[in-house]
């Protein structure tokens, strides 16, 4: 893993932490999704740049 996917993974629990609290609302389906996007996107473009 590169260290710019654990930033961005890392400012994403951050970010939907940060609007849980304002909004009381820690619904995790939403985190889940955007979190496999990335993963399946950075998983994509890894095996394209390969090519």
């Amino acid at each position: 893993m590169s260290k710019n996917l654990i930033l961005l993974t890392a400012g994403i629990l951050f970010g939907w932490i940060i609007i849980s609290i304002f909004t009381k609302n820690f619904d995790g389906d939403f985190l889940l999704i955007l979190l496999l996007g990335v993963i399946m996107g950075y998983g994509v473009g890894y095996k394209e740049k390969k090519e």
